[in-house]
């Protein structure tokens, strides 16, 4: 065994070899510091906020937030009509003429956290249904 001018031994190169836990040990880690820079942008692209303000802006052509919309929704009753819903609400995020349902939703995606939204049913410019389905892994059920 020689030293070096440090103190240090020198070992023969067979020894140098790392042990085959510590490689499995050190690349589980890389792994996992790979996995979580990953989930860091897709947490952080959930939620579109205003560079101004600093406040989450609504999706879609949703009007108010969702803490808003949530307050709001406890004065809703059935008969009201679109526009009394629109002035009371202000307009929502998605809108299906079609089926007459209108969707307003959370800032959050629901993709790591589920989430709620609130769907009003309308018939004949109506409102016949409405109350709170669930968002898990971003698809409204």
């Amino acid at each position: 065994m020689e030293r070096t001018g440090r103190g240090l031994a020198i070992l023969a190169p067979a020894m140098h070899r790392p042990h085959p836990t510590r490689s499995r040990t050190g690349h589980r880690a890389r792994l996992g510091l790979l996995a979580a820079l990953l989930v860091v942008p897709i947490a952080s692209s959930c939620v579109t906020e205003n560079t101004t303000t600093g406040e989450m802006v609504p999706r879609g052509n949703q009007r108010y937030p969702w803490e808003k919309v949530q307050r709001l929704a406890k004065d809703l009753r059935k008969g009201m009509t679109t526009t009394e819903v629109l002035l009371h609400m202000g307009s929502p995020a998605e809108i299906d003429t079609q089926d007459e349902q209108w969707v307003y939703l959370p800032e959050r995606y629901g993709i790591l956290i589920p989430a709620e939204a609130l769907h009003l049913q309308f018939k004949e410019r109506v409102l016949v249904e409405f109350g709170y389905r669930p968002i898990i892994l971003g698809a409204q059920l």
